[in-house]
Order: structure tokens, then sequence, then C-alpha cells
């Protein structure tokens, strides 16, 4: 527009500086003239506003400008800004999803060491009379010993006690066992237990055959009924420990099945392994039952008697839960290897607490 105006004016002065080469106007040209004169001004005044119209826009186009640069600049900083806290997000809920895992693990091992503890606590709870695992059969019997079931799992679950079991006919008479109803929702037959040192585990292969001790303190429930409820229906495994710190732990084993006399008891089905204390037991698989008068260990090693305890021997041993009770650490020159061991969850020179090996019939 401005151009247009400039062309205009250009072309006015050409005309009016021709006008007065030629002379004097004609008659009638003043007062043209002057129309002409008042044209040229109003273009001057109208190029005057232009001008300031066109600065004053240039001045707020670059007053603009700088502020639209600033605020791009501005938006720039935010992005980084929400990128940096998109991250410190990112890293905080990772974090926090480690504390809830690891809070949750710890709630689950402080569960299970409440559930052990209950379960290794149960004996004193229970009546103080003696009951023999050898229970002679010709006292008077009460009703409720007349009650038989083929396994703990079907037995009442109201409280932790003694049952006659039959596991299946043809495997003989029925027998006592200790139904633990308070570990892991019940229906566990225990077959070992120790917890004070107050029965000797040191014998020979008739009372591991036929078990010994009573049912209501430390005991071995005997090898015979061992392969007789192993072998009646599919069984897992549980071995609960404590050492004299107070820790528990338990090693879970999905199948668990021992052989008959004809077969040194041998440990003939060991499923997989899960749990806290290590896996002392697969070590064992295949492993026949020593004792201190009848070795099966390999060639050139007497396990019953290097060891002294019972145990599925095999050179040596990394586990040993029929061994002396020794509470606590021992001396490595004399009793390595010969306490209550379980070497993954405290060695071959610590002889534990307590230790209880529990059964429980796999039913689908």
């Amino acid at each position: 527009m401005f151009r247009l105006f400039a062309v205009v004016f250009v072309a006015l002065y050409c005309i009016e500086n021709v006008a007065g080469a030629v002379g004097q106007p004609m008659e009638g040209e003043s007062e043209a003239g002057l129309d002409y004169q008042k044209l040229l001004a109003k273009l001057e005044i109208l190029d005057t506003k232009i001008t300031r119209v066109e600065t004053t826009s240039r001045d707020q186009f670059s007053s603009l400008e700088s502020k639209l640069d600033k605020i791009a600049k501005e938006i720039e900083n935010i992005s980084w800004s929400v990128q940096y806290a998109q991250k410190d997000v990112r890293v905080l809920r990772g974090e926090i999803q480690q504390f809830k895992n690891h809070s949750n693990e710890q709630l689950k091992s402080l569960g299970g060491s409440v559930t052990i503890i209950q379960s290794l606590l149960v004996e004193g709870h229970r009546q103080k009379q003696v009951y023999p695992v050898n229970r002679e059969s010709s006292h008077q019997t009460t009703a409720q010993e007349l009650r038989i079931y083929d396994s703990c799992d079907v037995a009442s679950r109201n409280e932790s006690k003694i049952e006659r079991v039959l596991p299946e006919p043809g495997f003989g008479d029925s027998f006592p066992v200790l139904c633990d109803q308070s570990y892991e929702s019940g229906g566990w037959t225990v077959i070992q237990n120790r917890f004070n040192g107050s029965v000797d585990f040191y014998r020979g292969w008739k009372e591991y055959k036929n078990g010994f001790g009573n049912l209501n303190g430390e005991f071995w429930l005997g090898l015979d009924r061992l392969h007789a409820l192993t072998y009646s229906a599919p069984h897992e495994l549980h071995v609960l420990m404590e050492d004299f710190d107070n820790k528990t732990v338990v090693a879970k084993y999905s199948r668990f099945a021992v052989g008959n006399e004809h077969e040194s008891y041998s440990i003939t089905r060991l499923g997989n392994y899960t749990g806290s204390a290590g896996d002392g037991l697969s070590y064992h698989r295949g492993s026949k039952f020593s004792t201190m008068d009848v070795n099966h260990d390999v060639p050139g090693n007497n396990g019953g008697v290097d060891w002294t305890g019972a145990w599925w021997y095999r050179r040596g041993h990394h586990s040993n839960l029929n061994g002396q009770y020794l509470k606590g650490a021992v001396d490595h020159t004399k009793y390595h290897g010969k306490g209550i061991t379980w070497n993954p969850f405290r060695g071959d020179d610590y002889s534990l607490k307590r230790s209880r090996m529990m059964i429980k019939r796999i039913l689908n």
C-alpha cells in the first residue's frame, strides 16, 4: 500500500514539474493546481501516518517476537523439567515396588516363622503323659483310641494330637501317630521330632525300624511305618528347623517316599525342593539307611558310626538330623558333622536346637 502511494506521489510530482516548465497556467488551471497541492499535502500526511504505523508495527512485532522467544525457552525448560520429573517418578515407582516386594517377603518370612514356632512348640501344650511309639496293646483302650484313620489329613483339625492310622490294608496293624493340625492348615504326620535332647538317637537298626521315643516328646516314628505311609499314597515332606538364635527355617520337598526293609529303606522318591533352609536332602536321594550296627554307606565309609547317628549316609552327608544333641557350635576337631546338622543352614559344625520332619498325603 505504501508503495502505491509513493508511485502516485512521484507521478504527481513529475506532472507538476512538467506544468511549471511549459509556462503560465492556462485559464482554470490555477484552481486545478490548488486542488493538486491539497492532494499532495494529504498524501504527505498519509505517508507520515503510514510510516508511523509501520514503525509502531515493527516495534510491536519485534516485542512480540522477543516474548515468543522467551516463552519458547520457558516451554523448552518446562519440557526438560517434565522429562526429568517423569524419570524421577519412574525411579521412585521402581523403588516403591522394590520396597513393597521386600516388605511382602519379610512378612511372608515372619508369618512362616510364626507358623513353624507354633508347630515346634505344640508339644508344650499337650498332655504330660508319655505315649510310647511302640505302645503295648494289652491295656484297656478307650472309644477314642478305637477310631482309626487312613491319614492325618482326614482326622479332626481342631487340635494337634495323637491318632491311630492304618494307611492301607495289607500294611499290617494300625499304629499311633502324632497329627500336627496347626502347621499350614494341618493334616501333617510327624515322623521325627527333636527339641531338647531328652531321647538318645544313637541307636541300632531294630529300633530305627520299629520306632522309639514317645509321641508327646522326642521320637522317631519308625522306618516300617514311614514306608507304609509313603507307599500307600503320594506324600510331600516338610522339615522344620530352629537354631539356638531362635531362627526358624523350613525345607519342603514336593514328593517323598521310603522303600521297604529289603530295599534298606532307601529314599526312593524325592521331589523338588523349596524353602528357606537350603536343600540338605537331595544329596541323599537314592541312598540306603544306615545305623550304628548296620552300614549301607558306600564302601570304605561307615556313616552311622562316623557321624554318631542314623541317616541315609552317602560318603558323608549334607544333613544329619538324627545326630547327637550338641547344643549349637561344636569343636570342629571332635564333633564335625556329628550333631543335628543341616549343612545349607548352619553347616556341619553347628548342632540345631529343633528339628521336626512331617509328611502329608497329596490328594490331587
